[in-house]
């Protein structure tokens, strides 16, 4: 339910309609694909944890953006030693969400000695985690730290990066110009004046640059 609504990209719209002087009314799109499809959309942006990229700037139009987004590992809980390399990961069982950039990442970065565990939904890539049917899961370091920051002790810790050079970035209908330049305007004050490194620093409770390298 939109109402109960919570998390780092809920406080940032709330902060951009701050900025802008305008009351945010939330709107729950059903698909992501729909979300990044051309056409007119029922609502003026949308923060969704979207990585900008050409193919998706030709449907949608994006804002500048407002946070990096390597990829992340994210050990199981008991999993010690190992994950310090991409090399050492090769040899664990791996989890990651079908369909996203953290596939291309396994095969293009790790080369794992067995097919990843590939989920259609957070949910059951999380739960194989929980239950050690994989060592790490991969995905947006931004979303496992929040992940992990809400349930702490299911999962071990953020065993290190990935360096994609990704950035999230508010989706906006093609064609919004005058918008889009006044949501900019909004995210440089935020960063300006600290409140967006501290919405940050709220929910992920790391600093994304911070987590070590892994090559």
């Amino acid at each position: 339910d939109v109402y109960f609504a919570k998390g780092l990209e809920i406080d940032l719209a709330r902060a951009i309609g701050s900025e802008l002087g305008r009351p945010v009314r939330l709107y729950q799109e059903s698909s992501f694909t729909r979300l990044l499809a051309a056409g007119p959309k029922p609502w003026h942006v949308a923060l969704a944890s979207v990585t900008i990229s050409a193919r998706r700037d030709s449907r949608v139009d994006f804002s500048t953006p407002y946070l990096r987004a390597d990829q992340g590992v994210l050990r199981r809980k008991g999993l010690g030693a190992g994950t310090s390399s991409l090399a050492a990961l090769r040899s664990l069982r791996i989890c990651a969400l079908r369909g996203t950039t953290a596939v291309r990442v396994i095969a293009s970065k790790i080369r794992p000695r067995t097919e990843p565990v590939l989920s259609k939904s957070y949910a059951l890539m999380l739960e194989r985690l929980r239950i050690g049917a994989c060592d790490v899961a991969i995905d947006d370091l931004p979303t496992l730290a929040m992940l992990r920051a809400e349930w702490p002790n299911r999962f071990g810790a953020i065993a290190g990066r990935i360096v994609t050079n990704e950035r999230y970035g508010v989706v906006l209908p093609e064609g919004a110009t005058r918008l889009r330049l006044r949501v900019d305007a909004a995210l440089g004050r935020l960063a300006a004046n600290g409140r967006l490194a501290r919405i940050t620093r709220r929910w992920l409770e790391l600093d994304p640059a911070a987590v070590p390298r892994l090559r």
